[in-house]
């Protein structure tokens, strides 16, 4: 059953049985109190006779006259014979039942039949009773035609509640079925389809907004998986390339190395080194690529207490007595200590400085900072090279990215030293950004907030 019958059947049962209760209590009430008033009328007059008086016809017919309400009042014999009084509205003299009458004289009593009324009776002396009735058939009546009315009611508002919630509900259900169609266009893998936005509070307004930014979310996740998937070809393309040409390089000289005809031994010497070479090109791309793919299968195991500013120093010493002609500037806070993995965090400086001696020109400048900032600390590295493109200062830096093809060929480096570096840094909860340099080239801005005191 759909949601739209589903909610006018409840409105209609609900109207109709809260319209049904509040409608008979009111007749209900309205005829009680209707006998109630008839019932006072007959209790008024039958005590204003007295039973032991000469004058007993005349006080009845004197009450009866004075009443507000219709009433007939009925003189029975000692021989049973009836005499109405007065002018009566009841087609038939009351002849109330022995049983009835004795009741009757304590208070008023229904008699039912062809024509129903009510009744209360005075015995007086030697056997002789008054009886005065009032008839039932006008409060009948307006009981009968209250119960008609009632039903007619009943019908109209069921009429109102349907067309009431029809045009409440109507563009609820009409939203409700624009979702059922876009939930099975997603569910299809469409993610390009817009649902709009409403500005209304109710719920289907909420839940449409919230399957639009759903599918926003879907656009995205599909957009940067795609992105993620291109990278990864052109990585795998990249290294599968990386691979095949020393292999292809070291293939040739064993070849070479092999032949009989190889007499000379400075060719022999060049052909090893070259071979060697290679080799360890080879080795320097396994290597980052494994140490890349355990960031997405090994949980963060290290807890040490890292000396950061001692560990720094350290580098930034080996890096000098290899650079000897730079210019370098140091500022390092001591005593800066950081909670991570030692090793990986020296692999993140021998990636920065691994970089700037590979990609930087002999004597470009150099300068190392390092301190505290409020709970956390600042790492800032700068050279006075060529930089990045100016893409890498935009969009950052993904996993398996090389921003330069060529450099893994022109200096034995696998390309992913900026990858390495962003990998770590996200592992130790830190952020990093890429700028460019006051000095010229790139700028290394890394931020960490465990600082440990």
């Amino acid at each position: 059953m759909k949601l739209r019958t589903r909610l006018i059947l409840t409105s209609v049962a609900v109207t109709s049985v809260s319209t049904f209760l509040i409608g008979s209590v009111a007749i209900s009430s309205s005829h009680k109190s209707q006998i109630e008033l008839l019932d006072k009328s007959l209790t008024l007059v039958a005590s204003s006779i007295h039973p032991d008086s000469t004058s007993a016809l005349a006080e009845g017919l004197y009450a009866v006259q004075q009443s507000d309400v219709t009433l007939t009042l009925v003189y029975y014999s000692a021989d049973g014979t009836a005499t109405v009084l007065n002018e009566s509205k009841l087609k038939k003299v009351p002849s109330p039942g022995e049983k009835e009458l004795k009741n009757s004289y304590f208070r008023a009593q229904t008699h039912t039949g062809a024509e129903s009324y009510r009744f209360r009776s005075v015995n007086l002396t030697q056997g002789e009773y008054l009886v005065v009735a009032g008839s039932l058939g006008a409060i009948n009546d307006q009981y009968r035609n209250d119960r008609i009315r009632l039903f007619f009611l009943i019908l109209l508002f069921l009429l109102f509640a349907i067309l009431a919630t029809w045009t409440f509900i109507q563009r609820d259900i009409r939203q409700i079925e624009v979702l059922i169609d876009s939930a099975a266009e997603i569910s299809e893998g469409n993610t390009e389809i817009e649902i709009e936005a409403n500005q209304g509070n109710s719920e289907v307004d909420q839940l449409s907004n919230a399957l639009n930014r759903m599918v926003v979310a879907l656009r995205r996740t599909a957009e940067v998986e795609e992105a993620a998937s291109n990278r990864m070809q052109d990585f795998l393309g990249d290294a599968s390339h990386e691979l095949r040409t020393p292999l292809t390089v070291v293939k040739g000289y064993v070849e070479l190395l092999s032949s009989k005809d190889l007499d000379d031994e400075a060719t022999r010497k060049r052909a090893f080194s070259r071979v060697t070479s290679e080799i360890l090109r080879m080795e320097y791309l396994i290597n980052d690529l494994l140490f890349l793919a355990e960031f997405g299968l090994i949980p963060e195991v290290y807890k040490d207490n890292i000396d950061l500013s001692d560990l720094l120093a350290a580098h930034v010493a080996d890096f000098k007595l290899m650079n000897p002609q730079r210019d370098i500037e140091i500022e390092i806070e001591p005593n800066l200590f950081l909670e991570g993995s030692k090793p990986h965090l020296e692999r993140l400086f021998a990636n920065i400085f691994g970089n700037i001696n590979r990609h930087t020109p002999p004597e470009a400048s150099v300068r190392v900072a390092m301190r505290k900032v409020g709970d956390g600390l600042e790492l800032c590295v700068e050279d006075g090279g060529q930089g990045l493109p100016d893409s890498a200062y935009v969009n950052g830096v993904q996993s398996f990215q090389r921003f330069d093809k060529s450099r893994s060929r022109e200096n034995g480096g696998s390309g992913l030293g900026m990858s390495i570096i962003f990998a770590i840094v996200n592992e130790h909860k830190g952020k990093a950004i890429l700028g460019k340099s006051a000095l010229g080239g790139l700028r290394i801005h890394v931020f960490f907030d465990n600082l440990k005191l």
